[in-house]
């Protein structure tokens, strides 16, 4: 099972608190999925619904029944080019009116004259309401990354004035998405960590965020020990050829002055260099009982010599 659907079962096992909450999440799905059809079998106008998610699209298909005086038909429909499995739900009835006003795809003017301008539901001001409906959208067109590769969340909507309204009451809760447009669809996503993790946790689905939560943990000490070893492979790398460089140094000045080139104090680190190449500037200095800056100091004045004997 995808983390998708993981999130998603668990956001219908979400206990709804107030009857409107219900409708608000039939409104949210229905206006991210639903679109209005004639069924030539049925002889009768409903709302045709297509997704991916079957235990979504049967959620909202009990849930509008049990609010509205309606009737439902559910088919599996599968697309043997593309590999594609979408469950359909045709939603018709009594109180078909109803559930499209309510949902915002239908308006009334002051004459009582039907308009098909799509608007927000009324309901949308309380806190359950709007998270209900932002939780109907997600059963039906949304999608979440497996943690274990990263973090993003989305929205696939087919209305740009959906997308811009879902991303401004998400980032009035500080849940701030980002829109793209993507051939005719509008991808409403999120991509930071943290976001997603309060996306999921006012959506209702606890647990999904803390495994999000988890594995960005695991990720993220993964990280720091990778940054880890690359700064002391660096450092080793670095050491190594400041040490070939400190050696060359010393077997010029040998070999063009023999050991009369160095001081007696110079003498004794060069030479504890030459027999240990491979240390470290800070294991030198614990094998002589310098410090460090004393040897480093020391090995420049090696290394101003040997320059000196290269410019003559």
């Amino acid at each position: 099972m995808s983390f998708s659907r993981e999130v998603k079962e668990e956001l219908i096992e979400v206990r709804l608190r107030r009857g409107s909450d219900g409708a608000m999440l039939v409104a949210g799905a229905t206006l991210a999925a639903a679109s209005l059809k004639y069924s030539r079998q049925l002889r009768t106008w409903g709302l045709h619904y297509v997704s991916e998610n079957s235990s979504g699209i049967s959620f909202i298909a009990k849930l509008a029944c049990r609010t509205y005086d309606l009737s439902q038909e559910i088919s599996l429909n599968v697309h043997q080019r593309l590999k594609a499995r979408n469950t359909e739900l045709f939603l018709y009835g009594k109180d078909m009116d109803k559930l499209c006003f309510d949902s915002g795809l239908i308006s009334y003017d002051e004459n009582g004259d039907r308009s098909f301008e799509t608007r927000l539901p009324d309901g949308l001001d309380s806190e359950h309401g709007l998270r209900a409906f932002i939780r109907g959208i997600f059963l039906v067109c949304g999608t979440v990354s497996d943690p274990k590769t990263g973090c993003h969340a989305e929205l696939v909507l087919k209305s740009e004035f959906l997308a811009n309204e879902v991303a401004r009451l998400l980032a009035e809760k500080e849940i701030p998405p980002r829109v793209a447009r993507r051939k005719n669809l509008y991808i409403v996503y999120m991509k930071n960590g943290d976001i997603v993790e309060d996306f999921l946790t006012f959506m209702g689905a606890g647990e999904s965020m803390l495994q999000v939560r988890e594995q960005r943990m695991i990720r993220e000490a993964a990280n720091n020990s990778n940054r880890e070893v690359n700064c002391f492979n660096a450092n080793m790398d670095k050491a190594a050829k400041a040490s070939a460089a400190q050696v060359e140094d010393i077997s010029l000045i040998m070999t063009e002055l023999g050991a009369d080139g160095f001081s007696e104090e110079l003498y004794e680190v060069a030479k504890a260099r030459m027999e240990n190449p491979e240390m470290t500037l800070t294991e030198l200095s614990a094998l002589l009982g310098l410090g460090r800056s004393a040897v480093n100091y020391r090995l420049k004045k090696i290394s101003r010599i040997a320059d000196d004997l290269r410019a003559k």
